[in-house]
């Protein structure tokens, strides 16, 4: 077996990859911070609940902003206690009255069964309302679904349509399941370097899944030079944004390269989540 089979997870030739719990960071209790911190929460608290009030007033003449604004509050908690009954009923004035933001979070609660019971062909009917209006984050969902074949018929030449509308907004989740499309072949012609535009674009907003693919491309020489040191760089952002799999890959390059690239590589990546985190 070649030692590059377990890596070929990420790209789903013929596997899929599963994803970790990304990593939890710590933080340090300030004294000074401790003491002042109730004021500002009280301050905080009062603001919220006045904001509450004032958008239930815009909420109840009909305003579709205020609405999904209020249900984002009570789903939130924020001003009051977290309700989701109460988002769910919100979400669907501002949803009913056009909102497509609200669609789209409607749908994922109904998706989920958040609040209510799940109903994933009326998520779907959402999504399909919000991503004709141009939500990114719809269509995004909406493809996913049709390339599953989840609460619709197995469709790629739709999921191709909605994801590829998805991508050309900058959805990273989006792009990178183009990029795996168009690696594979699914539903369109193989076009590596088409696959390499998408995950690169995914990477950049540090889409996990995407910076994994992109990392073992680089490790095998696939579609780009081959080259270890920028395949870790790529494989140790993606490991810190929850891809677990990514650690497979670690493992070898970990041994392959030498003392100088892998200071190199660890480096480089330190920088880029560093600026990722900064943004």
């Amino acid at each position: 077996m070649t030692p590059w089979l377990p890596v070929l997870f990420i790209l789903g030739i013929p596997f899929t990859q599963a994803l970790a719990e990304p990593q939890s960071g710590a933080w340090k209790r300030d004294v000074a911070c401790t003491l002042v911190l109730p004021e500002i929460s009280t301050v905080a608290s009062q603001a919220a609940a006045q904001e509450l009030q004032t958008l239930r007033v815009a909420a109840l003449r009909g305003d579709a902003d205020a609405q999904a604004n209020l249900a984002s509050m009570y789903y939130l908690g924020k001003g009051t206690a977290p309700n989701l009954q109460e988002a769910v009923i919100w979400y669907r004035k501002a949803a009913e009255g056009g909102h497509a933001k609200a669609q789209t979070t409607l749908g994922s609660m109904l998706e989920n069964g958040e609040g209510m019971p799940r109903d994933l062909k009326a998520a779907i009917k959402w999504f399909r309302e919000a991503a004709q209006q141009g939500d990114a984050e719809a269509q995004s969902k909406l493809g996913e679904k049709y390339y599953q074949g989840e609460g619709v018929a197995k469709d790629l030449g739709q999921a191709l349509l909605w994801l590829r509308k998805a991508s050309v907004q900058g959805d990273p989740e989006a792009q990178a399941r183009l990029g795996a499309m168009y690696y594979r072949g699914e539903g369109l012609p193989r076009d590596i370097p088409e696959a390499l535009r998408w995950f690169r674009l995914a990477s950049s907003q540090g889409d996990a899944y995407a910076q994994g693919c992109l990392g073992v491309m680089y490790a095998m020489g696939d579609g780009v030079p081959k080259d270890p040191v920028e395949a870790y760089v790529w494989l140790l952002q993606a490991k810190a944004g929850g891809n677990d799999q990514a650690n497979k890959t670690i493992q070898k390059l970990t041994r392959d390269l030498t003392p100088a690239q892998l200071e190199e590589a660890q480096r480089r990546a330190a920088e880029a989540l560093k600026n990722k985190s900064a943004e």
